[in-house]
């Protein structure tokens, strides 16, 4: 899966044998890759961010994970989000030859945009005051 030339650029774009185009592991992604995986960081980012903004102002966590991780310490739950987050996306990557990984990354997209929706949403009717 990883290698020593994977992080010196890679030598591997596709299969071994003709034909082989799926459920194989490669070592060099496309530019493409790297922009969907630095999206899905950006958003979780912003969803991080705003979690801390909202609770900042009185709110109140739902996700019972999340909750856990803020109850020791907000850099705790920045760090456990970022690694988390960052770990599964890049596993995503690593994988992207494989059937169904495609939609992950269609699905994690997805469910950040709602939530970036919902928190602009929510936003967008604090009360200054």
């Amino acid at each position: 899966m990883l290698c020593a030339r994977t992080l010196l650029g890679g030598k591997r774009e596709g299969g071994r044998r003709t034909g082989e185009v799926d459920n194989i592991f490669v070592d060099r992604f496309p530019q493409s890759v790297f922009l969907l995986a630095g999206l899905v960081l950006l958003l979780n980012f912003l969803d991080a961010f705003f979690t801390l903004f909202f609770l900042g102002m009185g709110g109140e966590e739902v996700n019972p994970v999340a909750l856990f991780m803020l109850d020791l310490g907000p850099m705790v739950f920045l760090a456990a989000k970022t690694l988390g987050i960052g770990l599964c996306t890049a596993y995503l990557v690593l994988v992207r030859k494989f059937k169904g990984v495609t939609w992950g990354f269609v699905v994690v997209l997805a469910i950040y945009f709602c939530l970036l929706a919902w928190h602009l949403y929510l936003y967008g009717t604090v009360d200054g005051s």
